[in-house]
């Protein structure tokens, strides 16, 4: 696909997709097969949150691990034609033509632009996290290892809180629920974790650094934030309302992924409103790259 104006820059791509989980992926394929010069631009691993999950289960089609889901959408999206490369955006500016994107410090050139940076783990606050003399992570899979026959703890009552303690139980010696509140999973992960005789519950109880630093490691699933700080420099009077607020990127309309920035398309769990699971977030990327291409036929001359 050729930019029809003159003399376009020799390094200009169609779509740049800054994320690589599976709306990042998803929407990688189907521009590709459309034509469209696509790369990607991840800053940690491929597959995203995806590649931080010991198990899914109600993904269609597959049962497994979120890295070996991620392999294969990578290896389908590289076959498509798209090109997926390591680098972390860290400024998007818009010029009268197209964007202008920092990646690792280098600049690159986009007409369009997809945000499917997904969100990130949300921190203890700073004051418990500094009286803490006990290891952190937020990652289960990654750093399961480090944990075999000691004492763990959980904080945390959603959901991935009580799936990754269930991975967890498998390795370390104990693992304890810490939550706040009340336990807030699924009724299915709550009986399986019943059903597990090394994972302790302990709900309406503050994660206080004195009860934490009982333990050996701790992991922490309070929740996300999503990842667009990067985005600072497109929040101008005129596009004030790109963020909800909780800094989600909000969309024109509900049913399609473009922003009120011409030419930037969102999907994912980064979107205002998303379900946040693998399969919508698949189903966001592949809508949203149906419009990017709609986009670039009626805007780009193509």
């Amino acid at each position: 696909m050729v930019l029809a104006t003159n003399n376009p820059p020799s390094d200009l791509l169609d779509l740049a997709i800054i994320g690589a989980g599976p709306a990042a992926l998803t929407a990688a394929i189907y521009a590709a097969r459309a034509g469209i010069s696509t790369t990607v631009f991840e800053r940690t691993a491929i597959g995203g949150a995806l590649a931080e999950i010991s198990h899914i289960a109600n993904f269609p089609g597959f049962d497994g691990s979120g890295p070996n889901l991620a392999k294969m959408m990578r290896t389908q999206a590289e076959a498509s034609g798209a090109h997926i490369t390591y680098g972390e955006c860290s400024d998007i500016r818009k010029t009268s033509d197209y964007f202008s994107l920092t990646v690792d410090g280098e600049p690159r050139l986009a007409c369009t632009i997809l945000v499917a940076t997904g969100s990130e783990p949300r921190p203890l606050d700073p004051d418990l996290q500094y009286a803490l003399t006990v290891p952190v992570s937020y990652c289960a899979l990654c750093d399961g290892d480090l944990v075999k026959g000691k004492n763990v703890a959980v904080i945390g009552g959603a959901n991935s809180a009580l799936q990754e303690s269930l991975y967890l139980s498998e390795l370390a010696a104990t693992v304890t629920i810490i939550s706040h509140s009340a336990i807030k999973a699924s009724t299915r992960l709550q009986e399986q974790v019943a059903n597990v005789p090394n994972i302790k519950l302990r709900p309406g109880t503050e994660p206080t650094a004195e009860l934490l630093n009982q333990f050996d490691h701790l992991f922490v699933f309070i929740g996300k934030r999503p990842a667009t700080a990067f985005l600072k420099n497109l929040t101008t009077n005129a596009n004030s309302d790109l963020f909800d607020s909780e800094s989600y990127i909000h969309t024109t309309t509900a049913t399609n992924h473009s922003t009120s920035v011409d030419g930037l398309f969102v999907a994912g769990d980064v979107r205002s409103g998303a379900l946040r699971q693998a399969i919508t977030a698949a189903a966001d990327g592949a809508t949203a790259a149906v419009e990017v291409a709609e986009y670039l036929k009626k805007h780009k001359n193509y």
